[in-house]
């Protein structure tokens, strides 16, 4: 399923699987289903595809819950139009990373998401600001599992 949705006033298409195609009309970083597995991918983020400022081309990022959601439900509540802003209350629009370097210890990992510092959730610039508070007041970027320092970056998971 994919559907044109509005959460949190903010518009994007949802989908609750990977088989989406890259085009011309696609912004993207890196493709996470090249480096990850649909089905590990399922587990923990949802595609969506987000207007960017020029008609008919599309971001397209990763919707992670930072908690324990069950994503399944949220697929469920999207797809017979119940889902409310709740349900996407603790998710955060990611993108991709391929080898994600710790720079401290130099370990390499396949792959992560991480937040944009330039995030964006059009016709609501508002959300931005709150998401990251919620990311940095729960303290849920993660580190290094090698040596517990930092990454660059906010990721919030790791392949």
């Amino acid at each position: 399923m994919n559907k044109s949705i509005k959460a949190e006033n903010t518009e994007f298409i949802y989908w609750d699987n990977f088989d989406y195609q890259i085009n011309d009309n696609i912004l993207v970083s890196n493709d996470a289903k090249k480096y990850v597995s649909s089905e590990e991918l399922l587990k923990i983020c949802r595609p969506v595809f987000t207007e960017y400022y020029k008609k008919g081309v599309f971001m397209l990022d990763y919707l992670f819950w930072i908690d324990f959601t069950d994503i399944t439900n949220v697929d469920l509540k999207v797809e017979n139009n119940t889902f409310q802003d709740i349900d996407f209350e603790r998710s955060v629009k990611t993108y991709f990373v391929n080898d994600l370097t710790c720079f401290s210890c130099g370990k390499v990992y396949k792959g992560a998401l991480s937040v944009d510092p330039g995030l964006i959730y059009p016709n609501n610039f508002g959300l931005r600001d709150k998401k990251l508070k919620m990311i940095n007041e729960e303290n849920k970027t993660l580190q290094c599992h090698n040596c517990g320092n930092r990454f660059t970056s906010k990721v919030l998971h790791i392949f």
